[in-house]
């Protein structure tokens, strides 16, 4: 089922710096500065003006990791808690945000869950598709819509059509298996890309096991008047999840299944015009009981959301820059066993017998866009507004601001100032249980961020500083005071955050011989300051105050590459401990990754990847088992 849609695609591009900021022309500086395009105008977002990170193929491969979660734990800026290993589930958060605050796109289709942000990372692609990972830090909402509140992280795939084909095995402790092939071609005037992918384990607990598959095809052809991308995907994950959401019935189990659709049209060469469909349906199955279910339990709960809408945008340019103009109409559906309101038309559980969806929601929103952005002299600037509605909130209106100067073709000062809101998920206004109770008359959350710092790009050295202020207005958490046990959605009145960050990182260049081919630091502070009564906090309050980031890669004998990545997290906040039943306090914790590629041809590569190499003890959430010392070996092969 395909319906008309919108797309938010984001490329990367590489800007010369002009011959008069950079000398004689064999002098020129190449500036590696990220470009927005696709959903609007395409430098609405210069990497003059904010902060874009960007993560290339080569990175990911050699990186000591297997799945998209642990990719986005080398960040800075992003907290990823992680209640299972190798892609199971995370939540991933931005500057002190909660995990419902940030957009997540693939190859710009946004896939956020209405249902609950524990989904978002639900994405049917490996690493070794990926193509290139871009976060955009700070609030997106007057190019994204509502929900990019904190951030966004768009997965781009690979092109279609790049005649090549991939495979590889790899096994480690604890049964793990991970099988991987994927094919690039074309047929006449159509490329093609799929892949598709299996990873399991026995689990290094007790309820830890898991198993993971998707499927992923991408095809583009340019017809003459215009170009079309069409992107599928399906995945399917069976997990223990154990102490996930409960300690007290630690058995608990999850079985998902996700699939999406995406099909975009663009025209024009000078006037952009991009016309998007895509749908998605996701689908929850969990068990608080696995097995010897309690005589007082009713079955498991069931979810499916369908997501879909359509989108048009226009780009028009000018003298200095562009002007942009979009539209968006988007529907969110839910039929759950337990979320939304009761219907009188209950929707059959596929493949369970006698189970039907006996609750239903859905919801309507409307989004509109305009701006403009232009560069002149050394300056660039780019504006523009939101106006969206939405079931039952109503009409709202955001908009913001960025602006950045060149000093010299190194050096550069940018600042922004940025509004933001998001709409409350179906779990956060209808969720109940002995120990939830959720709320269907929540407000959306809303926000504005300044931001103001200095980016040098120079030789091959390149990095920020930065700080930033934004004050958050009915933010949403799952809140309880201490003397009670029932957990409530609630809109807390205010949260100031504050937070401080840099990044640098440094890659070898032709002709030098220092013996490290990359090194990478970075640094983030974050305070929040609330005013609101004396909860304990599931989400929102629990942020990392100090996250440091390390990382280097060496290259060895032989082909051989040695990259290590270290992470030290300093968590504000409490949980309570079951053993105990005492409030206590997140230790900070320090880990260590290692991974080995050694090259026996061009097109054979032998991995060893250690995780948490010194076996650190550590919590990401509260009572919830992490694994210590995880080792695996691998071999893979391109040929093209």
């Amino acid at each position: 089922m395909i319906m008309l849609s919108r797309i938010i695609l984001i490329y990367i591009s590489i800007l010369t710096v002009p011959s008069h900021l950079s000398g004689k022309e064999s002098d020129t500086i190449k500036l590696r500065e990220v470009v927005i395009s696709g959903r609007q105008s395409p430098d609405i977002y210069s990497g003059l003006s904010r902060i874009i990170h960007t993560v290339s193929p080569e990175a990911i491969m050699g990186m000591p990791v297997n799945n998209i979660q642990d990719i986005l734990e080398y960040f800075t800026a992003l907290d990823v808690r992680q209640r299972g290993s190798h892609g199971v589930q995370a939540d991933v958060s931005m500057r002190g945000g909660s995990f419902e605050q940030v957009m997540v796109l693939l190859n710009g289709v946004r896939i956020n869950d209405p249902q609950t942000g524990h989904h978002n990372l639900n994405i049917p692609v490996n690493t070794a598709d990926i193509q290139r990972i871009e976060i955009l830090e700070g609030p997106g909402a007057r190019i994204y819509g509502p929900n990019a509140f904190s951030g966004a992280i768009n997965i781009v795939t690979r092109e279609a059509g790049e005649k090549n084909i991939r495979a590889s095995l790899t096994g480690g402790e604890y049964g793990y298996i991970d099988l991987y092939a994927s094919g690039g071609f074309e047929t006449g005037p159509l490329g093609h890309f799929i892949s598709a992918g299996n990873k399991s384990s026995d689990g290094f607990s007790e309820n830890t096991d898991f198993n993971i598959s998707n499927i992923f095809y991408r095809s583009q052809t340019d017809a003459g008047f215009g170009t079309f991308d069409l992107q599928s995907g399906y995945l399917e994950k069976g997990f223990g999840a154990s102490n996930f959401y409960t300690s007290l019935y630690p058995g608990q189990y999850e079985k998902i299944r996700s699939s999406f659709t995406n099909l975009t049209f663009t025209t024009g060469k000078r006037v952009t015009y991009r016309q998007s469909a895509y749908w998605r349906r996701h689908r929850d199955r969990f068990e608080l009981f696995r097995e010897n279910p309690a005589p007082w339990y009713q079955g498991h709960n069931y979810h499916l959301t369908d997501v879909s809408g359509t989108n048009a945008t226009a780009t028009i340019p000018w003298s200095l820059g562009n002007i942009y103009f979009g539209a968006e109409a988007r529907v969110e559906r839910i039929y759950s066993s337990v979320l939304g309101e009761r219907t009188d038309t209950p929707k059959a559980v596929k493949n369970e017998k006698d189970i039907f969806y006996e609750y239903h929601k859905q919801r309507r929103q409307l989004n509109l866009t305009a701006g403009n952005s232009l560069i002149f002299n050394h300056f660039a600037v780019s504006s523009g507004v939101l106006l969206s509605k939405t079931d039952p909130a109503g009409w709202g209106m955001h908009g913001g601001a960025d602006l950045s100067y060149r000093f010299n073709s190194a050096f550069s000062w940018y600042s922004s100032v940025n509004q933001s809101h998001r709409i409350p998920s179906f779990t956060e206004m209808y969720y109940s249980s002995p120990v939830h109770n959720g709320n269907p008359y929540l407000k959306p959350e809303q926000a504005l961020t300044m931001e103001t710092g200095f980016r040098v790009i120079t030789g091959g050295w390149s990095g920020h500083l930065s700080t930033f202020r934004r004050e958050g207005k009915n933010i949403i958490d799952w809140v309880r005071k201490s003397d009670e046990l029932i957990w409530e959605s609630r809109n807390i009145t205010l949260i100031n955050t504050w937070g401080i960050e840099f990044d640098f990182a440094w890659k070898r260049i032709a002709g030098q011989t220092f013996p490290l081919s990359e090194f990478r630091l970075g640094y983030a502070f974050l305070e929040n300051s609330r005013q609101s009564e004396n909860y304990n906090s599931a989400y929102v309050l629990d942020f990392l105050r100090h996250k440091i980031v390390a990382g280097m890669t060496l290259p060895l004998f032989h082909s051989t590459r040695l990259t290590l990545m270290t992470v030290y997290q300093d968590r504000a906040g409490t949980y309570t401990e079951f053993l105990s039943g005492s409030e206590v306090s997140y230790n900070p914790f320090f880990l260590a990754d290692i991974g080995m590629r050694y090259h026996i041809t061009e097109k054979i590569v032998i991995s060893l990847d250690i995780s948490n190499l010194f076996n650190t003890g550590y919590a990401d959430i509260g009572n919830v088992p992490v694994p210590g010392r995880w080792i695996r070996a691998g071999a893979g092969l391109v040929y093209w």
